[in-house]
């Protein structure tokens, strides 16, 4: 998928993004002053060999991301010359590879249905859910380092992955493991030759240590390895986590110059050799970076009123950022991490495991699913989409059934969004979603829009119960900052803006768009940050960058209706609880 957006101006500078998703590598190219120039989207695969299981392949990873840089120059017509950076974001899976240069390593099979030896499936994606047992051997160590991440060690992170290879490979498959890399840090490695991870993915998902201190309190705590089985990495200085031990090097900020393409990986992308690539991040944080300093009116926020604003980034699962300029530490969520995207700044990690996937899964496996793509196809002269369609329907029911509104007509329908687990705030992957209130009327169009509607309400209902969460341990929240796919969606919208009964920032670059931009800011990044030269200080860098490269597009209000206040109230009320009644039911069915 490919679109040209505007033109360049002669002799600018453009700056390219690349951000990996759960399904897609989308390139993006960005002017000097931020207007997003051409982006393009190529699939790839997933495998799901078991329940659970979620397999990928680093080789067609990269082979999209060329295909998608390429097309983007292409449709923009940029000549690569004036490409003088670039930023890579990815999702926080598990590369396995051979040590060697990008040139001579080989990628390591991690799938067990295959004998570990289909060496095309060598990433463990991050919504892969095989290494449950490792993570509570993890957390019942109750290492203090767990204090970073809520308390809990999640089965998302890189950690209890690693440690499930290092249990379940053979042991001569396990010594063919050079490296095993966070995605992110895996491209920039590609791309430059160098072995030098970004501070995001050590930080935020390796239980790596950086704070504010000297260099010498930072890096992996060797006897935290030990404590969790992984002492031969400790011993050999965790140089097979990312490529780099504990002594030789450094992690880098987001954006920070780390080195410049390789002749092959330029070959490849279509670019030319030693253009910039920076510090990538967690593709999450691309989206932070998108958004967070969006200008609203033509003015950017300060730093301060930036603290006040939470990054709501909804794809196939949602994660909410928010900034400190101190560590503020909330039970069953992740952080605070230091550094991982303004140098000065802490973050915090809240989430929900698999929205939009949730969204699609109870759509699309709904008995009246066929009819309403069908109605959605053929709805006028340019058919809509299926979420389109039931945006649309929802207001034809509240009509036809005299309702004061679409957003009464779950009324009776109540839900809760837990079907993949829940990340935070209660960080227990053992939660599972429910659903009360359904009737013999439910398998028609009208009770597929209404289920549709109950789940959009169940996520918005999540996302205030983190904001409780963060608010409850001191973060000051007033304005959420809203992009990925979701952030398309206007019913979605308007029923988070109504639940939380806070404004909510559209990006300028469009939703859906603003996370491969964040990367591409990334990559204006690099390219000052080479141009100053080796150890120039990034404070202040990446967020000057936010603020001159993003903009708003709109806010949208929450409604002042008391009785629409006192209806987000009730089924808030009633989804804690039907939270407690589940462990309730599990608490009998264990007796």
């Amino acid at each position: 998928m490919s679109a040209t957006i505007t033109h360049l101006s002669a002799n600018e500078d453009v700056f390219l993004g690349v951000d990996v998703g759960s399904g897609s590598s989308r390139a993006a190219l960005i002017d000097a002053t931020g207007k997003l120039l051409a982006i393009h989207s190529t699939p790839f695969s997933t495998s799901r060999p078991a329940p659970d299981y979620f397999e990928q392949s680093s080789d067609e990873i990269w082979r999209a991301t060329a295909a998608s840089v390429k097309a983007a120059l292409a449709s923009s017509k940029v000549d690569p010359v004036r490409v003088k950076g670039i930023g890579f974001d990815a999702t926080c899976s598990l590369v396995a590879y051979t040590a060697g240069s990008p040139e001579t390593a080989r990628p390591v099979s991690i799938s067990p249905s295959s004998n570990f030896e289909d060496h095309d499936r060598n990433i463990i994606m991050w919504c892969d859910h095989r290494a449950k047992d490792q993570a509570n051997r993890i957390t019942a160590t109750g290492h203090e380092i767990l204090q970073n991440i809520g308390g809990t060690m999640s089965l998302e992170m890189e950690l209890p992955k690693t440690l499930w290879l290092h249990d379940n490979m053979p042991k001569d498959k396990w010594a063919s493991v050079g490296r095993l890399f966070d995605l992110p840090d895996f491209l920039t490695w590609k791309a430059t030759g160098e072995y030098l991870p970004s501070r995001c993915s050590v930080v935020c998902k390796w239980a790596y240590k950086a704070g504010p201190g000297s260099e010498g309190d930072h890096g992996w705590s060797a006897d935290f390895l030990r404590s969790i089985g992984l002492g031969e990495i400790a011993d050999d200085d965790c140089r097979l986590l990312c490529g780099f031990g504990n002594t030789s090097q450094r992690v880098h900020f987001a954006g920070e110059f780390i080195g410049g393409l390789t002749e092959s990986a330029a070959a490849e992308l279509g670019l030319l050799p030693g253009t910039a690539v920076g510090g990538a991040v967690i593709d999450a944080y691309a989206g932070a970076i998108g958004t967070l300093g969006a200008r609203t009116n033509g003015i950017p926020p300060t730093v301060n009123e930036a603290q006040k604003r939470i990054s709501l980034i909804c794809g196939t699962s949602s994660c909410h950022l928010v900034m400190s300029d101190r560590p503020i530490f909330v039970k069953g969520v992740w952080g605070p991490f230091h550094g991982v995207m303004l140098p000065d700044m802490w973050v915090a990690e809240g989430g929900q495991s698999s929205t939009g996937q949730l969204i699609d899964y109870l759509t699309k496996s709904h008995v009246a699913y066929p009819k309403a793509l069908e109605q959605a196809q053929s709805a006028g002269p340019k058919a809509l989409s299926i979420y389109e369609f039931l945006n649309q329907h929802l207001e034809q029911v509240a009509k036809t059934r005299k309702s004061c509104g679409y957003t009464y007509l779950t009324k009776r329908l109540h839900m809760t969004p837990d079907h993949h687990g829940n990340r935070s705030p209660f960080a227990d992957e053992t939660m599972r979603g429910s659903i009360s209130g359904l009737d013999l009327n439910s398998d028609t169009v009208d009770g597929l829009a209404i289920l549709y509607l109950a789940t959009i309400q169940a996520l918005a209902l999540g996302t205030k119960q983190i904001l409780g969460a963060l608010t409850t341990a001191g973060y000051t929240i007033e304005t959420v900052c809203v992009s990925g796919g979701l952030s398309l969606n206007q019913v979605f919208v308007k029923v988070l803006a109504d639940v939380l009964q806070m404004p909510v920032v559209l990006p300028g670059s469009g939703g859906d768009a603003a996370v491969v931009v964040g990367a591409a800011v990334c990559g204006a990044v690099a390219f000052e940050s080479k141009e100053r030269g080796p150890g120039s200080s990034m404070e202040g860098r990446l967020w000057d960058a936010m603020g001159r490269l993003t903009s708003a597009s709109e806010v949208v209000q929450p409604s002042a209706s008391n009785g629409l206040r006192r209806y987000y109230q009730a089924k808030y009320k009633i989804m804690e609880k039907m939270q407690q009644d589940q462990r309730d039911y599990d608490d009998i069915m264990r007796q």
